[in-house]
Formats: C-alpha cells, sequence, structure tokens
C-alpha cells in the first residue's frame, strides 16, 4: 500500500514483479489444496513490494545472466514470507496486520500458521532442489539455511525478544537487525549472483551491498513506525514502543540520516560495476526514501 507522498518504485519494478508474482503463483499451485495450502497462499500472494526477490533478480543481471535466477528470487520471497508470519505470532510480536490485511494467525489459528510458515520453508527448500545441479542446489540451500538459522533470522529474533521492556546499546541494535533483516538481504542478491556463476570478487561486492541496504531498510521499517499509518504500510504501527529501536535511539531525523548513510556505503561497493549497477544503485534510493 503505497501513500500519493511516497516515492514510487524504480520503473523496471514491474517487470520483475510479474515473473516473479507468476513463478510464486506456480509454486503454490503445484503444492496442492487445503487449509495450510491456504493459508502459505494468503501471506506469500498479498500484495507486496517483492524487494528481496527483485535483489535477487539484479544481482544475477549485474553477473551477466538472469536466466537462471527466478526459482532462487522466488525461494527467498517464499523464506521472507514465512519468517512474517512468524514474526506476527502471538508469542512474538501479535501482530495483527500484514501486508493489508489480518495477520496469517488472525485469519486461519495460531497452529495452523504455524503450519503454514513450515509449510513455506520447505517448498523454499524443496524448489531449489528440483531446479538446479546438485553443486549449485547445495550452495543455495546452505546459503539460505544460514540467513534463516541460529546466526541469522533466528538469532536475530531472539534477541529482539529478549530486549523488549530493556535498554540495548546501539552495537546490540545493529546486530540484532543486520541478523533478523540483512541476512536474508545478503542471501538474496548472493544467490542471485551464484546462480549467474558470478567469482567471488562480484559476490562479495553484492553481498556488502545488500548487507547495508537491508540494514537501511530496517531502520526504514522502524522510522515508519512512528512516521506512518496502517493504511500506508499495510501494518500496525507504533508497534515497537516497548522496544529499542534506531528511532528511539537517534531520534528520526539521525535514523533518516543513518539510512542515508548506508546507501551510500551500499553504493559505494558498486563502484567496480560503473553504471552496469545503476539499477542496484535506483533500488536504495528508493529504500531510503520510502515512506510505506
Amino acid at each position: 500500500m503505497t501513500s500519493p507522498a511516497s516515492p514510487a518504485l524504480p520503473a523496471f519494478f514491474t517487470q520483475y514483479q510479474t515473473e516473479v508474482g507468476a513463478e510464486l503463483r506456480r509454486l503454490m499451485d503445484r503444492a496442492g489444496g487445503g487449509p495450510v495450502r491456504e493459508a502459505m497462499r494468503y501471506t506469500l500472494l498479498a500484495p507486496s513490494k517483492q524487494v528481496r526477490a527483485v535483489l535477487t533478480l539484479l544481482a544475477a543481471d549485474l553477473a551477466g545472466n538472469r536466466g537462471r535466477a527466478l526459482t532462487a528470487a522466488a525461494a527467498v520471497e517464499v523464506v521472507h514470507a514465512a519468517s512474517l508470519i512468524l514474526d506476527d505470532l502471538p508469542s512474538m510480536d501479535d501482530a495483527p496486520l500484514r501486508r493489508g490485511q489480518p495477520s496469517n494467525h488472525r485469519r486461519f489459528g495460531e497452529a495452523t500458521a504455524i503450519l503454514a510458515a513450515f509449510g513455506l520453508l520447505n517448498e523454499a527448500f524443496a524448489a531449489i532442489a528440483r531446479t538446479y545441479d546438485p553443486p549449485l542446489a547445495s550452495r543455495l540451500t546452505t546459503l539460505l539455511a544460514d540467513a534463516v538459522g541460529s546466526d541469522g533470522l533466528i538469532a536475530g529474533q531472539v534477541e529482539d525478544l529478549l530486549s523488549t521492556d530493556r535498554d540495548i546499546g546501539f552495537e546490540t541494535l545493529e546486530r540484532i537487525h543486520r541478523r533478523k533483516t540483512g541476512a536474508l538481504f545478503s542471501a538474496a542478491a548472493t544467490a542471485g549472483a551464484l546462480t549467474a556463476g558470478a567469482g567471488p570478487d562480484t559476490i562479495a561486492a553484492l553481498a556488502a551491498y545488500a548487507k547495508n541496504l537491508g540494514l537501511a531498510f530496517q531502520i526504514v521499517d522502524d522510522l515508519l513506525d512512528v512516521t506512518g499509518s496502517p493504511e500506508e504500510t499495510g501494518k500496525a504501527v507504533r508497534a515497537d514502543a516497548k522496544k529499542t529501536t534506531f528511532v528511539s535511539f537517534s531520534g528520526v531525523d539521525g535514523a533518516r540520516e543513518l539510512a542515508g548513510e548506508l546507501c551510500q556505503t551500499a553504493d559505494a561497493a558498486l563502484a567496480p560495476f560503473g553504471r552496469h549497477a545503476d539499477r542496484l544503485r535506483e533500488l536504495s534510493a528508493f529504500v531510503v526514501a520510502r515512506r510505506a
């Protein structure tokens, strides 16, 4: 959901979103029917910007071959959707809204929502295994597993929950969100590069770009929790009042400045690619300016 004041998505996004959306629907059609499948579709296919999936495709473009990246991009988006369902649960953030509609557990009940999240994770790894040759499938599976695992999303979520109603320092706050948000951004860019057969230098540059972009994305999310509305963001706002956020730590202006600095650092990692990386630069400009 985008307010009139929000900057438009880069023009090239529409093509990428169309491709990703078709692949996600194909994966869900393959998954069959039943209440858990319905709950999986409910979150996965709800309107969204699909920034992580588009990042995967952009990374493959930069590495010279987007032809094999679509399944990896879809898998990243599927993992992200699973994380949203889990993040919204009553035992986590107990969020009432997500992507402009009642959160998954509000619509289907907590038990079905949990099963839907695990179903999505399973579908992501299965899609990779079905699509890619064993060496590449193994690298992509390990990449996503590490992004989700005990030093990735899970670690960030645990530390975030333990930080509720506690004062934490900036280093801890940054570590939480590099894991909770940045890890999947880095995995998305790396996955795209791997499917294109990129070399180590290209992979490292794209991972550095994505790591900083992901943290900037989270900072802007913190800003929107303070300055946005449910109509604009598609989710509840003022939800982080009991947590230390980048806004509570740095103020609105300071957080916006920090997001801008991170996007500048992200763009600096793209210097070796010249104008070939312009679409990634457009993405970082959108991330720091977005209002929804």
